[in-house]
């Protein structure tokens, strides 16, 4: 088969509305799950004991996070070979038809490999998009902000995901079969949607690669990593952990503070409108894109601050505050590495932005893993957040010097520290 070689233009408001569209069906997909999880382990494994529910949510989490590591370096590879389309069509179908899986699983095994396959076809689908991004968007800054601009879809998808999956826990108090019709009745939803955007993508996007792109022209080695490169992955890593951390833990305290599946799903909706509005505000036209990397420090700071008090809060209103402190944070740090990364790299942008990825999804499960861990062992709930609380304090010491780092990297002449720094 022929593939085509496209002049790279950019990227139409077509195709940047169905990338959109793509990722905020994917985090849809996601987010529906998390206020649904206890229910749904309750009802398929006949236990109702806390200790084997907080286990089985936090693997089941990590399951899901975990699949990209090792298929989203293949995705972003065979993006490159045979162009950005027809992986985001597979990506997208596939996602749709594991995620009704899991939504109709019989029992907790199936439902494993349900999540196992539904994250490993939605990592084909954010990356992927991205690469697009990039392969048409010669200029940094609108790069950076396009960039952005999805995040925000992923996060307006988990904003309404948890809202659908909350309502569906909240009314299936039973263990009966209309329970489980509750539950499956939003998954089945964001998997209809996953199909339309198949097809949208299928109809909208070019054929084929788009070559010569403005980055490959500085493509130095493209095996390699260049300087930052590496110390940007780790701390991206590291930012998934925690919000992986953040995550669980919060699906698994709304049993200690007596907080309805509606409620969680409001709590995880109001993270989402915090995100959302900050990166709206990083990625406008007001902030210039060369401005964010003295934001990452901050942010990993105000992160750890968040999540180091969660443990103390009991009432409703206080918990919403913290959340939203993490959120806001969170939401900066994720596309602003992205951009950084895919900015700095030296190899094609399918399979770097698959490793990156694979990076964040390897913290992510570790994140979601180790809290389920440790929200299961008595008189040690609280640690999960205040372990991640200080893996980002760590982050925020080693951000310290980035801007500076970055701006000598990039070969930024309209920063004064990165003329001084020395080479």
């Amino acid at each position: 088969m022929s593939v085509s070689m496209q002049t790279p233009l950019p990227t139409s408001r077509w195709s940047l509305g169905v990338l959109l569209a793509s990722a905020f069906i994917v985090a849809l997909g996601y987010g529906i799950v998390l206020p649904v999880l206890p229910t749904m382990v309750e009802r398929l494994a006949g236990s109702t004991d806390p200790t084997f529910a907080a286990r089985h949510i936090g693997f089941l989490t990590a399951a899901y996070v975990a699949a990209p590591l090792a298929v989203a370096f293949l995705w972003g590879r065979v993006s490159d070979l045979i162009g950005r389309r027809p992986v985001l069509v597979v990506g997208l179908i596939g996602f749709a038809v594991t995620l009704a899986a899991s939504a109709l699983a019989p029992n907790l095994p199936v439902l494993y490999v349900g999540r196992v396959l539904n994250g490993a076809f939605a990592a084909a689908v954010v990356p992927t998009a991205l690469a697009f991004i990039a392969d048409t968007e010669g200029d940094d800054d609108r790069r950076a902000r396009t960039f952005g601009w999805v995040s925000m879809a992923s996060i307006a998808g988990f904003l309404l995901g948890p809202m659908l999956g909350g309502l569906a826990a909240g009314w299936a108090f039973d263990t009966g079969r209309a329970a489980s019709s509750l539950q499956a009745a939003p998954f089945l939803l964001a998997s209809g949607l996953a199909l339309a955007a198949a097809g949208g993508v299928r109809l909208i996007l070019p054929e084929g690669r788009v070559t010569g792109h403005p980055a490959e022209t500085k493509n130095r080695e493209t095996s390699s990593f260049v300087p930052g490169e590496l110390r940007l992955l780790a701390l991206a890593s590291l930012a998934a952990a925690g919000l992986g951390a953040f995550e669980v833990g919060l699906t698994l305290r709304n049993n200690e503070l007596a907080m309805s599946p509606a409620e969680l799903g409001f709590m995880f909706a109001t993270c989402s409108v915090v995100m959302f509005a900050v990166q709206g505000l990083v990625f406008s036209p007001f902030v210039k894109p060369a401005a964010t990397r003295g934001l990452v420090a901050p942010a990993f700071l105000v992160m750890a601050i968040g999540l180091a008090i969660i443990p103390a809060i009991a009432g409703f209103n206080e918990m919403l505050l913290a959340v939203s402190v993490v959120a806001a944070s969170a939401g900066v740090i994720g596309p602003l590495l992205a951009s950084w990364v895919s900015r700095l790299t030296a190899r094609s942008q399918g399979v770097e932005l698959g490793i990156q990825s694979a990076v964040v999804s390897f913290g992510q499960s570790i994140g979601s893993a180790g809290a389920g861990l440790l929200f299961g062992l008595n008189g040690l709930q609280g640690t999960a957040f205040l372990a991640a609380a200080v893996v980002m304090g760590a982050a925020a010491l080693a951000s310290v010097r980035l801007p500076q780092q970055l701006a000598v990297e990039t070969g930024d002449p309209g920063d004064a520290s990165a003329r001084s720094a020395p080479k």
